[in-house]
């Protein structure tokens, strides 16, 4: 019996023994501080439990453009132009109708009350080849024509007048630089055609002295403005603004006009034909310049020598930009 005592007791000890060690062994293994223990299981995730607060419905909001999509838009044609008045080799091109009529003058703004004209609907087409940018505007509209212009006389407003303009600073009104709101508040640099009748049908007006946007012989000038009354020939100063000139103003516009029914005379009803061109790049800072595959953003104007007994005015001129704001024309 002592001996199995003995035997007991002595197993009792080494089984001691070996559960000392390994929890000695588990110790040192896992230490005080946690680093080497095993991760703890992440809750298994529960459905999200309905609140008391009512559901709301997000509205994505587009961002504003920098400026309105065009009204009017159309592709220009590639190809060479004759400048002559003769619109047969625009026959194959299409363009634009645009609605044209005079703008209503803001309160506040004091100009003199134009003489009222109806609406009218014209047609613009644009073409350009490796050089040149090509313009045709057809009015319909009877026929007005006083004649070459004497020295000091103005009865240049007894015959019609057009003027195509031109986007040159981002942002710039198609009321010579402003928006129809405010008249008088600029929005940046446009650049103008003007032409007023000096010289007869088929003759070639444009280009000048060099160094200018002026044509003083048929006055068809490349002028800029910044608002209806900071207009200039390109490379003069408008007055008082205190701007430098510009070194590389210059006129290498040409145009040629035409009406259908200039035989039958004065006042027969048929359809001015303004026929233009110019190199579509200039260097002028007070040009717009022309790229293939770019765009121009153009607007037009029409003098009506019928607006009032002594011809048109400067402020009663029909417009395309009223209603229609820029009209975008995609070069090839």
């Amino acid at each position: 019996m002592d001996n199995l005592k003995r035997r007991a007791t002595a197993a009792l000890f080494v089984l001691l023994a070996a559960l000392a060690l390994i929890a000695l062994a588990a110790t040192a293994c896992g230490g005080d501080d946690g680093d080497g223990a095993e991760p703890t299981e992440e809750p298994a995730a529960t459905a999200e439990q309905p609140t008391d607060e009512p559901t709301v419905a997000v509205t994505v909001v587009p961002q504003e453009t920098p400026a309105e999509a065009p009204e009017i838009s159309f592709q220009a044609a590639s190809g060479a132009i004759t400048v002559d008045g003769d619109a047969s080799d625009w026959a194959g091109i299409d363009g634009a109708t645009v609605p044209m009529e005079q703008i209503e003058i803001p309160a506040g703004v004091d100009w003199d009350e134009p003489g009222p004209l109806d609406p009218i609907e014209v047609t613009l087409k644009v073409a350009t080849d490796a050089n040149n940018l090509y313009v045709l505007l057809e009015v319909p509209d009877d026929y007005d024509f006083a004649g070459p212009v004497p020295p000091d006389t103005n009865n240049h407003n007894l015959s019609a007048a057009a003027a195509v303009m031109f986007l040159i600073d981002e942002g710039a009104g198609p009321h010579m630089g402003t928006a129809a709101e405010d008249l008088e508040a600029s929005l940046g640099m446009v650049d103008i055609w003007h032409w007023e009748l000096d010289c007869g049908p088929g003759e070639m007006s444009g280009g000048g002295d060099p160094g200018g946007g002026d044509d003083p012989d048929c006055n068809l000038d490349d002028e800029y403005a910044t608002e209806p009354e900071a207009r200039e020939d390109d490379g003069k100063v408008v007055e008082n603004s205190g701007a430098a000139p510009n070194a590389t103003g210059e006129n290498t516009l040409a145009g040629v006009w035409e009406h259908t029914a200039r035989a039958e005379g004065a006042g027969a009803a048929g359809t001015w034909i303004f026929e233009m061109s110019r190199p579509l790049q200039t260097g002028d800072a007070e040009d717009a310049q022309f790229a293939s595959g770019g765009t121009a953003l153009v607007a037009l104007a029409y003098f009506d020598a019928d607006e009032t007994l002594e011809g048109w005015t400067d402020t009663g001129h029909l417009e395309s930009s009223s209603e229609n704001g820029w009209i975008e024309v995609t070069l090839p």
